[in-house]
């Protein structure tokens, strides 16, 4: 006889030795593991101690029959397989296996061919249970793992609805599942992602590509969060698109470094103002325009080392902001202020003539001595020098001359009354 094998567990009560010898040789071949006890009482025993699979077992049996077993069993396992061994005379206890629930009978003198058969059913469903819980483990695992993932996930239908959002998400946008489920990603939308983006998105998804980007959306506060952003179409068994997945990585601290970085690379970090790179970048672009005339002012503080060395630069430092506000009031917005050095600025003015730049002066001189006012004691001034290019050729000799003239003004000053400090001691500016 061909005896299939079946991976399973399978617990055999019999008290009958000659019957017990039979089948529990034909079981030994037939499946996994085999528990064999002699009446009922010593099968619940090995019930809870193996838990098998299967439980096989005749009725009529000392001690404790099969039914008893079977309906305790029940209690600890309502979903154990349990085949009872019957014999035509025990027809009254059917109404009794019926309430059970018995899955299999099989009758006496035992057909070993239709107790396999039995068996390999008890066997399929066992292994359909299986495959449903190996299923129900591994959507666990998916659903746990999006729950946990570091990275935003979200998961809309076709028409962009959305159906489920993770932990993350709720973390960094500020909304809960139940404010964002049935409404559009939409509701993230901020006016700094211009719409072609938003176009380019689903005109790729919609064709069953994936699309990837940076986005800057806006989170339930009110604050912009800045996330780089993946949408794949998920697809069915027939592979037809049927979802949309997003998963996006939070680079808000990433973009607001490199926000730092391209600041410091064009701008002074101490004033804000731009710094010389800028500033001879844009020499260049002017000498390249049609923005003529152009004039320059050059600016250099009047005392600072004096402030360095009496006050600390920690001091100095606010002389050289002080200096830099003074400045900065006085141009328009198109106008390119620079600190070009320590104690150096430099003022590109575009379409600006000498007449125009000297009003300019001027107002940055009545700034400075507001300032003084307001703060008496370690800021004497800016020494001041202004030329103007009226063709790109002249650009660079502004720049001297606008230069040399501040020096000159520096060279006037010296001749002034000497600058007092709070130790009331006489100092000269440098």
């Amino acid at each position: 006889m061909d005896i299939p094998r079946y991976d399973i567990s399978l617990l055999y009560v019999e008290d009958d030795p000659a019957a017990r010898a039979q089948i529990s040789s034909l079981l030994q071949r037939s499946v996994a593991k085999l528990y064999v006890a002699t009446n009922g009482r010593q099968g619940i025993e090995l019930f809870q101690t193996h838990s098998p699979d299967i439980v096989l077992t005749d009725i009529m049996m000392p001690i404790m029959n099969g039914l008893e077993m079977a309906r305790e069993i029940r209690k600890q396992n309502p979903d154990c397989q349990i085949i009872v061994l019957t014999a035509f005379s025990d027809t009254d206890y059917m109404l009794d296996c019926i309430s059970i629930g018995i899955n299999q009978y099989t009758l006496k003198p035992v057909d070993l061919s239709k107790l396999i058969q039995s068996i390999g059913t008890c066997s399929d469903y066992i292994q359909l249970k299986r495959r449903i819980k190996k299923q129900d483990d591994y959507i666990h695992l998916l659903s746990q793992a999006m729950e946990q993932a570091p990275t935003l996930v979200m998961i809309t239908d076709l028409d962009g609805t959305i159906e489920y959002v993770n932990t993350m998400f709720t973390r960094v946008t500020g909304y809960s599942p139940s404010e964002v489920i049935g409404k559009t990603p939409s509701i993230l939308k901020s006016e700094l992602t211009p719409n072609w983006t938003y176009q380019e998105l689903w005109q790729n998804i919609t064709i069953g590509s994936e699309w990837e980007s940076e986005l800057a959306n806006r989170k339930k506060n009110g604050e912009i969060y800045w996330e780089w952003v993946k949408i794949c179409p998920v697809r069915d068994a027939s592979g037809t698109v049927y979802k949309y997945l997003k998963v996006a990585q939070d680079i808000t601290e990433r973009k607001h470094y490199e926000e730092n970085l391209r600041f410091l690379s064009t701008h002074d970090s101490l004033t804000g103002l731009y710094n010389r790179a800028f500033f001879e970048a844009e020499m260049k672009r002017l000498a390249a325009s049609r923005d003529f005339p152009v004039s320059i002012i050059m600016a250099d503080i009047d005392g600072l080392k004096l402030v360095n060395d009496t006050w600390g630069h920690s001091r100095g430092d606010c002389v050289i902001r002080a200096a830099a506000e003074s400045i900065l009031t006085a141009y328009r917005a198109g106008d390119v202020v620079s600190r070009i050095g320590g104690d150096e600025f430099a003022v590109l003015l575009p379409r600006t003539d000498e007449e125009s730049a000297m009003s300019a002066v001027q107002r940055i001189k009545n700034g400075c001595n507001s300032f003084a006012v307001e703060q008496p004691g370690y800021f004497q001034g800016l020494s001041l020098g202004v030329a103007t290019a009226c063709s790109s050729a002249d650009l660079e000799n502004a720049l001297r001359n606008a230069d040399a003239r501040m020096y000159q003004d520096k060279k006037d000053k010296k001749k002034s009354p000497p600058f007092q400090t709070n130790d009331n001691h006489s100092q000269q500016p440098d």
